[in-house]
């Protein structure tokens, strides 16, 4: 059976025997085309991201130079011992009493450089510094030591390679051991390792925690790469999901003779409280709700310029302004999965205030007082942090604009109420009021039919020249007096400059942004990144 069938070997040798009539060969290019295609440095500047951060004020005028300057540099690397590790006393006695001497013993015009040091704001030195980047770590023959280091114990998980400032947020979380914790937006997952860190921390070492995390994200592929982050951690206390952060379904759980729902039949019928009733063992089912949750939401990106380089090209305005809707509802869907008392932090890698403080007052309105935003400005006193923004500007189109009435019709869906300090659209102020006076007024002039009054009524229809007491656009007169024939014959753009004379000053938020924290690159050269913690 089978005949003649060539096998796959030989079908493959074929293939390739044969000759490609469609495929032409390559040219070899002219000296001058190879010059042309030679590599070159990356662009490390870009004149609508300074005009944008300029304007915003973020910056003082005087640091502005060094602000740029440390941008323009590559990112040192940055890594965190496992405080839950078996090995973590051995690690760091070895990072002291080795590396420590030995990579700061180098002298550079008679002056000590320090090119590993612990960061002097994270607990128990259990994170570090290093003077060189991860690519100068691979190409620099004397840091081979250090280098083959940090690779073998980070595969073992004994320390986690991380961005110095992406260690800030779960540090403000306060996580303990019996916590139940939700990463919103968990990938890659360094985050995630140093929650799983805070959870197995504990004194009893034979026991499992009776906290866990349940680390989430929305892009399947990021998740394989949150497990293969996490899996080094060994921990039986982690539930990776993939959920659209916003959408993040309810959770429930079992209790059994702890929690059962019971009736009042006499006080209180009907009510379905939930009690305790150490007497019975029904299960009850009930939603699950967090006392840490963590959301790191997805943003522009511009506070890691330093390792991603490839953002100084491709940064423009609109790219904050297209997730902000985004980010707000994220954190809206964490504010509703929060149990009373517990702790959210909201963060962003990016120094723009349309996602960083836009986004805190858009919650803490749409919450209602039913979270507050915490001053958290004397915990870690050696991180070097500066406060919230409460005033700023939104840029659309190559325009600058300070409240939603500036919007243009055909931009009202993209630029929102809530990317500007005061929250609220121009109709809020100028249309609500004269609205519900209408509404009083047509109230007030319905007609009282009575005999004899019929021909009085018809001519009060036929010359209705009386306007509305509160908008004053219904009738033909407004409210100054003038007809809207006369009206009409006023330039627009007399009204327009009216406008623009009273909403040129920037509005004021009445929120306490200033509770919020920004991390600036050039005060303790590191990245970017954007803090806020609610309770």
């Amino acid at each position: 059976m089978g005949g003649n069938k060539r096998g796959r070997t030989q079908r493959r040798h074929f293939r390739q025997g044969r000759e490609n009539v469609w495929k032409k060969p390559r040219a070899s290019p002219s000296p001058s085309e190879a010059a042309q295609t030679q590599w070159e440095p990356l662009v490390t500047q870009n004149l609508v991201f300074e005009q944008y951060y300029k304007e915003q004020g973020i910056i003082p005028d005087e640091e502005w130079d060094e602000f740029i300057s440390i941008l323009q540099k590559p990112l040192p690397a940055a890594f965190r011992i496992n405080s839950s590790g078996q090995f973590s006393d051995d690690i760091l006695s070895q990072l002291e009493n080795e590396f420590l001497a030995s990579l700061n013993a180098e002298d550079v015009g008679g002056n000590v450089v320090e090119h590993i040091r612990p960061l002097p704001w994270y607990p128990a030195k259990l994170a570090w510094h290093l003077n060189f980047s991860r690519m100068q770590l691979r190409k620099n023959q004397t840091l081979e030591r250090i280098h083959e280091f940090l690779k073998q114990e980070n595969e073992i998980g004994n320390i986690t390679r991380q961005e110095a400032v992406s260690m800030v947020p779960p540090l403000f979380l306060d996580v303990q051991s019996h916590h139940y914790v939700l990463d919103m937006c968990a990938a890659p997952g360094s985050k995630t390792f140093q929650l799983l860190e805070m959870i197995h921390k504990s004194d009893k070492l034979a026991f499992l925690p009776k906290g866990m995390v349940i680390a989430n994200d929305a892009d399947v592929q990021r998740c394989n790469l949150l497990i293969h982050q996490t899996k080094r951690m060994c921990s039986a206390n982690l539930l990776v999901t993939n959920h659209e952060a916003q959408n993040f379904p309810s959770c429930r759980c079992k209790n059994n003779g702890m929690l059962t729902q019971t009736t009042n039949e006499t006080e209180d019928k009907g009510s379905g409280r939930l009690e305790m009733n150490e007497d019975t063992h029904a299960e009850s089912i009930t939603e699950l709700l967090f006392d840490r949750i963590l959301c790191d939401v997805p943003c522009s990106g511009d506070g890691t310029i330093r390792k991603a380089p490839d953002i100084w090209k491709k940064w423009n305005a609109g790219l904050g302004n297209g997730v902000h809707r985004l980010q707000v509802q994220i954190a809206m869907r964490g504010v509703a999965l929060l149990k009373v008392g517990g702790k959210l932090v909201y963060s962003t890698c990016s120094m723009n205030p349309v996602e960083d403080e836009a986004v805190v007052g858009e919650v803490l309105r749409q919450s209602g007082g039913s979270i507050e935003l915490l001053d958290v400005s004397a915990e870690f006193p050696e991180l070097k942090r500066r406060p919230g923004l409460k005033s700023w500007k939104v840029r659309d189109k190559g325009k600058w604009l300070t409240s939603h009435r500036q919007v243009d019709k055909h931009r009202k869906t993209t630029i929102v109420p809530s990317m500007f300090p005061s929250g609220k659209s121009w109709k809020d102020n100028s249309m609500s009021d004269a609205t519900q006076d209408c509404k009083k007024t047509e109230i007030e002039m319905e007609p009282k039919v009575t005999n004899g009054s019929d021909k009085n009524m018809e001519e009060k229809s036929v010359n209705n020249d009386m306007p509305c007491e509160g908008c004053g656009y219904t009738g033909k007169h407004s409210n100054d007096g003038n007809t809207i024939s006369e009206l009409a014959e006023v330039p627009l753009d007399v009204n327009d400059a009216e406008d623009e004379e009273v909403e040129a000053e920037a509005e004021v938020s009445s929120l306490p942004l200033e509770r919020c924290m920004r991390i600036i690159p050039h005060d303790q050269d590191t990245g970017a990144f954007f803090i806020a913690v609610f309770q």
